[in-house]
């Protein structure tokens, strides 16, 4: 007697994806693992998330969302976000207060002009003994007030200076909900005149370079970087030129300014011990990373500004052709990776054909905004 043939699946096993009659479930699981699915939908997302070691983790729940070092990675990063709008927002209040009291100075100058200094010809005070003198200082005067009515008008006065003043208390609103709240970290007086000075110097990147996030971004030899330890994980952008990758890197500090405290009533103290020491060992280690690798990059930057600037380089000075405008290779660099900026997504993108001579290191600085660090 012949040995009975397996049936053909029924459309209804066809449709639910049912194993065939007579299968165990160790053949299922063996063909399972033999042939995995050729597609999955998170596919897209693995060129943005850091790889995973080769083993297993010993604990398999400390993967969860919901497990303490998850959570405390969210922490920091949300952390960073807002140290991030934080410097953003006291950069344009130091603008627009510098503003201001410039504004305040030139009114009160004019007034003392106009109302307070006794005349060349002693005949009383305020004004001058020639017309022409005394209508320009009328007009200075009111160019000033009518100044300071437009920025109040057009809402510079509540977007500029209001806002950041008020943004720690809202934020603190909208982080109740979490348990949660900021607070910023302040230093001595002399500090905090410091940071005034060193923002309204001129060269400095404060006054004069815009609202930045305290970020400071750079192209760095991505080889050079890993043979002395100096990377963990895949960069978010990275270029490749004339056969040397470079990674995008904020070597800026971080962890100071703003600090993310738990709330003691719905965490425990030893979840909020934790807490505090994994923020502490993380910054400590990634903050001795990014010092060694702003002394690479100022080292570096010194150096390409002996070549351009000769004997004259610490004044600023780049040669006659970049004042006259003339672009040289390192010009071209730079531009290169702007325009790699925005779709470098752990993808190299290759630029040989263009003939550009990168650093032997470094790619010179360029600004991105608002990125947490």
């Amino acid at each position: 007697m012949a040995p009975p043939t397996a049936s053909p699946p029924s459309l209804d096993q066809l449709v639910k994806g049912a194993p065939a009659p007579n299968t165990s479930l160790n053949q299922v699981a063996a063909s399972a693992f033999a042939s995995p699915p050729s597609h999955d939908a998170n596919d897209r997302l693995a060129s943005l998330k850091t790889p995973r070691p080769p083993h297993p983790p010993s604990d398999p729940t400390s993967l969860l969302p919901s497990s303490p070092p998850q959570i405390y990675l969210n922490l920091l990063i949300l952390e960073a976000s807002l140290r991030s709008q934080y410097l953003t927002l006291r950069a344009r209040r130091r603008q627009n207060t510098f503003v201001l009291t410039l504004l305040g100075l030139w009114i009160l100058f004019f007034t003392y002009l106009l109302w307070l200094r006794p005349r060349e010809d002693g005949k009383g005070i305020g004004g001058s003994q020639y017309w022409l003198v005394d209508m320009g200082q009328k007009v200075c005067f009111i160019t000033g007030v009518v100044t300071v009515i437009l920025f109040w008008a057009t809402g510079q006065w509540e977007r500029g200076v209001r806002w950041p003043r008020r943004w720690i208390g809202v934020a603190n609103r909208g982080l109740r909900g979490m348990n949660a709240k900021i607070v910023v970290i302040r230093g001595p007086w002399w500090s905090e005149l410091v940071g005034w000075l060193t923002f309204v110097l001129p060269f400095s990147g404060g006054l004069w370079g815009g609202e930045t996030g305290g970020s400071s971004y750079h192209f760095i030899n991505l080889v050079q970087e890993k043979k002395n330890d100096l990377s963990d994980g895949r960069p978010r952008h990275r270029i490749i030129e004339d056969g040397k990758e470079y990674a995008e890197e904020d070597i800026a500090p971080g962890g100071d300014y703003i600090k993310l405290l738990l709330l003691p009533k719905p965490f425990g103290p030893d979840f909020r011990e934790n807490w505090e020491l994994y923020r502490t060992e993380y910054w400590e280690k990634e903050n001795e990373r990014r010092a060694e690798l702003r002394k690479r990059v100022r080292a570096r930057q010194r150096e390409v500004a002996r070549a351009e600037g000769g004997w004259l380089w610490w004044t600023g000075w780049r040669g006659w052709k970049r004042a006259r405008g003339i672009t040289t290779r390192s010009g071209d660099v730079e531009k290169s990776g702007l325009h790699h900026h925005g779709h470098g997504h752990g993808h190299g993108h290759s630029a040989s054909t263009q003939r550009r001579q990168p650093f032997e290191e470094f790619v010179p600085e360029h600004n991105a905004h608002a990125r947490p660090g």
